[in-house]
């Protein structure tokens, strides 16, 4: 077994471990061919990342390049994250969404007060 494919399975393993409800039946976790990637025999298929990764809570962008490192080597997924923009988390993606939904058209380029008001807003409250 690859370092990749290692890490992409203790990973895995280490979700499943914590999670507090049963695999659903009906999902491709419950499947054989899922259970050959947890002992390492086979790679997570790209196109089931998305379900693994909502089932067990994790991010599906950090969960997607775990599961490409075992196709590609580091050089390859830098390669397309240069070409296909800069990775977000779901989170990022989420404001994102509120940027575009607020907006009344295109979105222009944040104004001095925007970008105050934003890290305002992103910044973790000090309780006294």
């Amino acid at each position: 077994m690859t370092n990749s494919a290692i890490n992409l399975v203790a990973h895995l393993n280490e979700r499943i471990a914590e999670m507090s409800v049963p695999v659903p039946t009906d999902s491709f976790l419950a499947s054989p061919l899922f259970h050959m990637v947890l002992r390492g025999d086979v790679k997570l298929p790209l196109d089931r990342v998305e379900e693994v990764a909502s089932v067990i809570g994790v991010d599906v962008r950090q969960l997607f390049r775990l599961a490409a490192r075992q196709f590609y080597d580091e050089a390859a997924i830098c390669l397309f994250e240069r070409m296909l923009g800069t990775p977000m988390t779901n989170e990022e993606q989420k404001w994102l969404h509120e940027i575009r939904s607020a907006a009344d058209g295109p979105v222009a380029e944040p104004s001095r007060t925007a970008r105050r008001l934003v890290r305002a807003l992103v910044k973790p409250q000090v309780s006294a």
